[in-house]
């Protein structure tokens, strides 16, 4: 139960930081309350990382709704570990810094907070769940978190602008998953992850298989901003930059890609999925790094940065895929490299792109701009900000002596072992490396260039909108430990393999035999091809960032963006939702109730066409003499009428007789009761119908519509075929078993010893909640109002 405590002390932490609405000076210290949860967080995962080394798997299962097995169903092996500690980590990091970077006098820090733990809380929530309907709430939790961080300036058009963009994109994705994830619960009978990937070969055999992995592809890429789905992750950078290294850089573009680890099990029997994978990942990793290059904002640079190298793991996993279809021969070691190369990446980028993002924070909030033209000479001033951004930047491009170069080896040998697997051949081979070796070439280009028109050339103080900037230790700090990290990965990696990489692969594979077949990373491979190409990206990019103008290539080149296309339909999308809307909802009842009434009368239409209609010369027709006749005519008549009538107070009166008429009806049929009950209604609602439109203008009614009323006609028929022919489908309900037999076993099935009580308090209990519910609301609405009325005489008064 260890791990649902930590869900509840996150959850108590939000409570502490909402409390400190209470106060605006206890406001103040919301951030400081806050970091409290990823230092928790952090310290229990590195706590559990011994158990799980020795495959003592923390399972955690509450049951919920087992009659579709959706439970609260938690497990932690070793790729929830490894994502995990990812989270908390990383989430420390952010966390202190934040408390640096906003303002306490003019950002709103407690919902700041709230949300920024919410999302951590969700990211947690996916990586441990063992219940695929669970994890796709937690999926939708991050969509909703970062909707609200990527919206926290909400009076500024971007950040709304992007809020939605990125909200719309990943929600798609994410309905996509579910359909998934429903498809693969008609197919197996479980939503249980763990009891999934025992039956991966069914799946596999099933029509459904390929549209599984569709829809598995879409909620994936959407989330890891994946081409073409990618345009959200750059709008999304107009968050605070917190959010941005935290959500769009290590943890919530990293949940699509856990996902695709997740589930390699059962989608990696389809080669359909390696390649769509491994080439969407290339195809991303090339689209982001040469449209990095063309970017003027800080942001901007990083945010497709983070793209490319998404792409790059994601095709890490593509090549590593096969591992499914190959668990236990000679290819076993080629999959399980490129995999333990893309769990190694993830780290490494965590790590970097952490401190790029913070280092363009201080930047931002020192001189005030992130625009690279108006950017120079700052190692002047940010002297060690100058040295994080540096080591980081090169890492990214794979420089040796840094951690950054060890996974991008381990890419190129991935590349180039690709010939050696199944699913490719020779020339497929070449034109994945071709296209690594060109994305990889642009991503040293753009990481160095970055650093050298920021913090090398000349100095000048009037170009900033903020003069004699100055770097504060306690904001650079957060940085400089991840900065520290980077050389200190390079020398002593194979900690991180021992406690950290080969577990996740365990994870991923369910074996513990993996770990005879998992690499050693080595610093030096001797003389080969993948150090051949590091060569070459280093001395090409090195060149190219001294020969090239790319500020002016980017002023005259052609935009690649796709952005435009986006906007284009979603303002299309806009306009057609809202002439639909507008024709919809008109203020208009009687527009309302017709389109009700016919969506009703389509539905039951709908239910007669599955079943058929009653066999109407079966039903029995009680017997019926002249003052039935006589009450039905005179109902007729009434009815007839009131289409005529145009005076209010006359009609409520008819339709108050037809009320009363009804209760001739039952008082004929014997059903003194419900008689009564009839009586003590329309009698009441008549009353009320007269008290009110007596205190109203009696208007008549404006000429009569022809067409309009013909069409009321029409809709009343309709509706009076369907109630006619619900009560023949009920006159027909001894053919169909009842449910009289099921609520007689209260006693047995709720413990009850009263029938009524146990159908409110147990079968109707969500019914009756939502009663209750309806009562608060109502209560609250009409305090509302006159306490609103009571202000408005005062303020009158005064």
């Amino acid at each position: 139960m260890s791990l649902i405590y930590l869900f509840c002390a996150i959850l108590l932490i939000m409570l502490l930081v909402l409390g400190t609405l209470t106060h605006p000076k206890l406001a103040q210290f919301a951030g400081h309350i806050a970091l409290i949860a990823p230092v928790v967080s952090a310290v229990y995962f590195i706590w559990q990382i011994p158990s799980v080394i020795k495959q003592h798997i923390l399972h955690i299962k509450l049951p919920w709704l087992n009659a579709f097995d959706v439970n609260i169903d938690l497990r932690l092996d070793g790729l929830s570990l490894f994502f995990s500690l990812l989270i908390s980590l990383i989430g420390v990091a952010v966390f202190f810094y934040a408390t640096q970077y906003l303002s306490k006098q003019h950002d709103h820090l407690p919902r700041f907070y709230i949300y920024l733990l919410l999302f951590m809380l969700s990211m947690l929530g996916i990586v441990s769940s063992n219940n695929t309907i669970l994890m796709y709430v937690f999926w939708e939790l991050t969509s909703i978190s970062s909707f609200l961080l990527i919206s926290y300036w909400y009076d500024r058009q971007p950040s709304q602008f992007g809020a939605i963009t990125s909200f719309m994109i990943t929600v798609f994705g994410g309905l996509a998953l579910l359909t998934g994830f429903i498809m693969i619960y008609s197919v197996t009978g479980t939503n249980t992850i763990t009891e999934i990937m025992a039956q991966r070969h069914e799946i596999a055999q099933h029509p459904l298989f390929i549209p599984i992995v569709i829809m598995l592809l879409i909620g994936a890429f959407t989330k890891s901003a994946q081409f073409p789905f990618h345009v959200w992750l750059p709008k999304a950078m107009e968050a605070p930059t917190p959010v941005s290294a935290y959500l769009h850089s290590a943890t919530m573009v990293k949940a699509g890609i856990f996902l695709l680890f997740r589930f390699i099990p059962v989608l990696g029997l389809s080669n359909t999925y390696i390649y769509v994978v491994t080439f969407v990942g290339l195809i991303t990793m090339i689209f982001g790094s040469v449209n990095a290059i063309r970017q003027y904002d800080l942001k901007a640079i990083l945010a497709y940065s983070t793209i490319s190298q998404l792409g790059m793991i994601v095709s890490m996993v593509g090549l590593g895929a096969g591992y499914a279809q190959h668990p236990h021969d000679s290819m076993t070691e080629s999959y399980v490299i490129v995999l333990f190369a893309g769990l190694f990446h993830l780290v490494n980028h965590a790590l970097y792109k952490g401190a790029l993002f913070m280092g363009v924070g201080l930047i931002d909030h020192e001189t005030g701009t992130r625009d690279i033209r108006n950017l120079s000479g700052l190692r002047k001033v940010l002297p060690l900000t100058h040295i994080v951004m540096l080591l980081a930047g090169l890492s990214m491009g794979g420089v040796p002596l840094l951690n950054g170069f060890l996974s991008k080896e381990m890419f190129f040998e991935g590349l180039l072992n690709a010939n050696d697997l199944p699913q490719f051949n020779t020339l497929l081979m070449v034109i994945v490396v071709v296209i690594g070796v060109v994305a990889s070439i642009f991503t040293f280009i753009y990481s160095l260039f970055m650093v050298k028109k920021v913090f090398w050339g000349s100095y000048h103080n009037e170009c900033l909108p903020i003069r004699n900037p100055h770097e504060p230790f306690l904001f650079a700090l957060p940085s400089t430990i991840m900065m520290i990290c980077l050389p200190v990965i390079f020398f002593v990696p194979n900690i991180l393999t021992t406690y950290v990489l080969v577990p996740a692969l365990q994870g991923i594979s369910g074996k513990a035999a993996i770990k005879e077949v998992a690499p050693t990373i080595s610093q030096w491979h001797g003389f080969n091809l993948s150090l051949l190409m590091s060569a070459i990206v280093i001395i090409v990019g090195l060149i190219a960032v001294f020969k090239v103008d790319w500020i002016g290539l980017a002023q005259r080149g052609k935009d690649l963006s796709i952005t435009r296309l986006y906007l284009r339909i979603y303002n299309s999308f806009e306009r057609y939702s809202g002439y639909s809307i507008r024709g919809l909802m008109n203020n208009r009842l009687n527009h309302y109730i017709v389109w009700t009434l016919l969506f009703f009368a389509v539905l039951i239409g709908y239910g007669l066409f599955r079943t058929g209609f009653p066999k109407v010369h079966q039903i029995h027709v009680s017997d019926f003499g002249p003052l039935e006749v006589i009450t039905l005519i005179v109902v007729i008549a009434l009815g007839i009428a009131l289409t005529f009538i145009r005076q209010r107070l006359t009609m409520v009166i008819l339709n108050g007789i037809i009320g009363y008429c009804v209760t001739i009806f039952f008082i004929l049929m014997k059903a003194p009761d419900l008689a009564l009950t009839q009586l003590v209604v329309e009698t009441i609602t008549t009353i009320l119908f007269i008290v009110s439109f007596s205190r109203l203008p009696n208007v008549p009614r404006g000429r009569v519509h022809k067409r309009r009323e013909l069409m009321k006609i029409i809709v009343s028929l309709i509706m009076a075929v369907v109630v006619v022919t619900l009560v023949f489908i009920a006159q027909q309900g001894d053919s169909m078993p009842t449910i009289s037999t099921f609520y007689h076993d209260a006693k047995e099935l709720t413990g009850g010893k009263n029938i009524v009580n146990a159908i409110l308090g147990d079968f109707r209990a969500f019914d009756t909640l939502f009663e209750g519910m309806v009562l608060i609301i109502t209560g609250l609405g009409i305090y509302t109002l006159l306490n609103f009325k009571d202000r408005r005489g005062q303020d009158e008064r005064e």
